[in-house]
Formats: C-alpha cells, sequence, structure tokens
C-alpha cells in the first residue's frame, strides 16, 4: 500500500508540474516531454515558457520529479529527453545498454550550488536570518540523529547567535535525487569521518539503505526513519515541507538557492576549503565549478577540494540526456532547438534565478553535443550566445575556450564505454587543480558579482512592487509565474508524500 500510495504522488506531482504547458494550435512541431532532475526546474519553467513564444513557438512539456526518474524513464522511452545531475550509474548501465536508447549525449545545461535552506527561530523569539555551517556540521545535521541548533560545532561557527536547545529536524528527497548524491559525494569527500559514522548508523538499524552506502560510496535515496529526519518529493516538496508554517519549525534541507525567492526562508553560508564561510550565490558556485574535471562524455566529476577563497561547496552541473540515433527526427528537431536555446540564449535567465551561467566553453560542449540530435538545426555560432569567458581561480589556471564547433567531449555517446562509469566519483586527493578544459563557470568573479548584485536588487523591486509575492500566494516575478503556480499546485500531493514518507520508520528498503 505504501509503494502503491508513493508511486501514486509522484505521479500527481508530474501531472502538477507537466499541465503548465498546454499545447497551442500555434505550436511548430509536435510536443516534446521531458523530466526529472528537479534542482533545473526552476530554469525549465523559465526556459519552457520562453520557448512557447514567437519566434520559437515550441510545446515542452518537463516534470521535475528527480534525476533517478528521468534517467530510468529515458531509458524505457517514456520521455523524449531525460534531466539528471550525475551520469548514469553502474547498476542502471545494463538496462541502458540493451535498451534501444543506448545511443545518446549529455548535455550541460545549468549549473548552480546546492544551498541549506533552514527555517529555526531563535532564543530571543525572531527567526534566524544568517547561518554559518563548516562542511563537517553541514553533513552531521542530515547524517547524526538528534543534533540540536545549539550543538557545539554548530555554536562554534556563530558565536552570539541564539541557537535553539531543539532538535534540527533535515528534510531530505523521498525520490532518487542528482542532490542527494551530489550531497553525499561532498559528505565523503570532505567528512569522511562523519559519513563512515552514517553508515554503521544506517547499517546496524531498520531504516533501508541506498545499495551504494553500503560501498561507501555516493547515494541517491538517503535512508530515513532515525532521529527527526523527514522526506518529500522533489524540489517543490521539500521547500514546501521546510517553509510549512506548522510543520516547518527547525527544519532544513538542501535544495537549489532559487526557493529561497519563493519561501522567503534564508540560505546558510558554507565554510569552504579555503576557511572562508561563503553563500550559495552565482558567482561563488561558478568558481567551485570551476575545479570540476571532465570525464569526456560531456559531464564532469566535481571536486569539492579547490582552495578559492569565494568557492561554495557543494555545487553542481545539470545534464539534459537526448537520443542520438533512432529518435524521431520532427521530435529532434524541436528538442534540440528547445536545448539550444536553453545552452544559449536561455542562459541570460540563470543568474536571476540564482543559478550559474555556463561560460563559453561549455557552451561549446553543449552545442557540440546537441548537433548530434536527429532533425537538429543548424548548429548556433556561439558568439551568438554572449556566453562569458571561464572563470579563473586560484590553484587551478584556465586555458583558453575550446574553439566554436569543436566537439570538445560532449560525444559522450551512450554506449557501453560513455554512458557512466560510476556517477561522479570523488575526487581523492582533492588538490584543487582544475583541467584546464574544465572550466564550468558562469562569468569571471567580478562580472558574476555584478550579475547577481543586479539579480538581487531586480528580485528586491519585483518584492517591493508585489510582483514577487510568493508569501502571499504571488507569483515570482512577471514572468516566472509557471515556478510559483507549480510549488503551490503540487502542495497538496508533496504534503501527502511527507506524511507517507514520516509514517513507517522501518521497510525503506530500495531496489
Amino acid at each position: 500500500m505504501r509503494t502503491f500510495l508513493r508511486a501514486l504522488v509522484a505521479v500527481g506531482v508530474l501531472a502538477a508540474s507537466s499541465v503548465l504547458v498546454v499545447p497551442g494550435a500555434s505550436a511548430e512541431g509536435p510536443i516534446v516531454t521531458g523530466g526529472g532532475s528537479s534542482f533545473v526546474g526552476l530554469l525549465m519553467d523559465q526556459w519552457k515558457a520562453d520557448v512557447a513564444n514567437p519566434p520559437y513557438k515550441l510545446s515542452i512539456n518537463y516534470s521535475a520529479t528527480g534525476s533517478g526518474f528521468g534517467r530510468e524513464r529515458y531509458m524505457s522511452g517514456a520521455l523524449d529527453f531525460g534531466q539528471s545531475d550525475i551520469q548514469f550509474l553502474p547498476d542502471e548501465q545494463g538496462t541502458l545498454n540493451g535498451s534501444g536508447r543506448k545511443d545518446f549525449v549529455y548535455v550541460p545545461v545549468a549549473a548552480g550550488a546546492v544551498a541549506f535552506m533552514f527555517n529555526v527561530v531563535g532564543t530571543n523569539g525572531q527567526r534566524i536570518s544568517d547561518l554559518k555551517l563548516t562542511q563537517r556540521e553541514a553533513c552531521r545535521i542530515f547524517t547524526e540523529p538528534g543534533i540540536k541548533w545549539n550543538d557545539p560545532g554548530i555554536a562554534a561557527a556563530n558565536p552570539g547567535a541564539p541557537l535553539p536547545d531543539r532538535p534540527i529536524r533535515p528534510v531530505v528527497r523521498d525520490d532518487r535525487a542528482g542532490t542527494s548524491y551530489v550531497l553525499s559525494e561532498f559528505c565523503i569527500a570532505r567528512a569522511p569521518d562523519v559519513w563512515r559514522k552514517f553508515q554503521q548508523t544506517i547499517g546496524g538499524g531498520p531504516f533501508g539503505q541506498d545499495q551504494y552506502l553500503a560501498q561507501g560510496k555516493p547515494i541517491s535515496v538517503w535512508p530515513r526513519g532515525f532521529g527527526s529526519v523527514s522526506a518529500a518529493y522533489s524540489s517543490d516538496g521539500i521547500a514546501k515541507s521546510v517553509a510549512n508554517g506548522s510543520t516547518g519549525a527547525d527544519s532544513i534541507t538542501y535544495i537549489e538557492t532559487g526557493f529561497k525567492t519563493i519561501t522567503k526562508l534564508p540560505v546558510a553560508s558554507v565554510q569552504n576549503p579555503a576557511g572562508a564561510f561563503t553563500p550559495p550565490n552565482p558567482p561563488n558556485s561558478t568558481i567551485a565549478l570551476a575545479y570540476a574535471q571532465p570525464r569526456g562524455n560531456g559531464t564532469f566529476e566535481l571536486s569539492y577540494g579547490g582552495t578559492d577563497p569565494k568557492a561554495y561547496f557543494p555545487s553542481t552541473y545539470s545534464y539534459a540526456i537526448a537520443q542520438t540515433a533512432g529518435f524521431n527526427a520532427e521530435k529532434g528537431k524541436v528538442l534540440a532547438t528547445f536545448l539550444n536555446y536553453a545552452a544559449c540564449q536561455g542562459q541570460r535567465r540563470s543568474e536571476p534565478l540564482f543559478y550559474s551561467r555556463l561560460s563559453e566553453p561549455l557552451v561549446n560542449i553543449a552545442l557540440d553535443a546537441i548537433a548530434k540530435i536527429p532533425g537538429a538545426p543548424a548548429r548556433p555560432a556561439t558568439a551568438t550566445c554572449n556566453a562569458p569567458a571561464q572563470v579563473r581561480v586560484q590553484n587551478g589556471p584556465a586555458a583558453p575556450a575550446a574553439a566554436p564547433g569543436a566537439n570538445a567531449g560532449a560525444g559522450g555517446a551512450g554506449a557501453a564505454g560513455g554512458a557512466g562509469a560510476g556517477g561522479g566519483a570523488v575526487d581523492p586527493a582533492a588538490s584543487g587543480a582544475a583541467d584546464p578544459s574544465a572550466a564550468a563557470g558562469a562569468t569571471d568573479a567580478a562580472a558574476a558579482a555584478a550579475a547577481a548584485d543586479a539579480a538581487a536588487a531586480e528580485q528586491a523591486a519585483a518584492g517591493a512592487s508585489g510582483s514577487n509575492a510568493a508569501a502571499k500566494g504571488g507569483t515570482a516575478g512577471p514572468e516566472n509565474s509557471d515556478v510559483v503556480f507549480t510549488f503551490l499546485l503540487g502542495g497538496a500531493l508533496v504534503a501527502l508524500g511527507t506524511v507517507i514518507a514520516r509514517g513507517t520508520k522501518s521497510g525503506l528498503a530500495r531496489s
């Protein structure tokens, strides 16, 4: 019964996120359906609204229901394209290679920070708005049962803060989330002793566990039923759980930064390897991602040891998964046109929604991959994208940008060798040295900071005028109403998912 209800909720969330795009009679080409990562959901909502208008007039449906969903439904053929924050996992490889969709490309389309959004009232009766977390304490919060807000480790990083003597209530994803994978990979790299203790805790109790946890590898499914942990579906679900006035007290979650403008909740600054506490904004995630290493298939192996004092970890990419052989060319034209927009002109939407812009090398990788989709139009000239140069970071010298039109490793065809060797192994050295072609970022620090300031000013102005009145049930801006509408429409469904997740503390093993 529990499995049935969880599936029902997942389908309901899918419907809530897909219903927003209704094909019009003037749409050019067939409807294209995608799904997966909810980390990229805010951008997807914006992009699909953009391309529904002239000159594109495209109908794109997207279901933000988790990276695992995107990979699974891509393999089954239920989606025209998948979206995932990580590459295919080893246990998925057999199914992938046995499917008719083993030939594909990964298309990097988004980048940004995984923020820790929290809701806690201090001992002074006021909501705490400024919280600093060391990497170790950030990991302890999601792995150690019973940790309190005034824990000595947290208090040491927040001297004088009115931290209450109450248990922290972590809210984790109740689906196979790329952000869960990235958080666990971050903890394995930066707090290995904390992660080993977590393995022992979960391994010795009736909590169920992702099969990779016992192996000491990153996990997509977070164990529940221990301590004060609860779970909810997708980014919408965990955001709603933390923001809920009656049940969200003392809670914290990991989510894309843009949800802070919807929920009006603060996000924590996290201490990086240089010792600086940095907020999860676009300039800082840009710098962190400049330390990522290219795998040669269009995806990047994240590194969490970069020593630039501006870097924010954890940060990640998100990739579209698009078929390159055996795909309907008419749909392929629509999909490729949409992805070209996302990787090129659509990147101007990134920073106002608190994502990082893709730099020119990343845009080239994306456009080269998109050109392999059946029916794809001519590859856009990179110059038309106005993509920023790759960012320069400490201990990570940048190289010249890849030449426009060059195949910069984006071919990542989903044949046996290129479809995911393990989903982003941790950099054991954590040296912070960046591969010359691994520029992941949005822009140089000064330009990105200016863009972030402009975005913040735009958000503030929108809030003052009432155009971003999410707290009152309004929209997240004149062009982003889809985002909050989805958030509200899915409320009852994700709430049901949370109730289900909390209702059972055993039998949570995943296949």
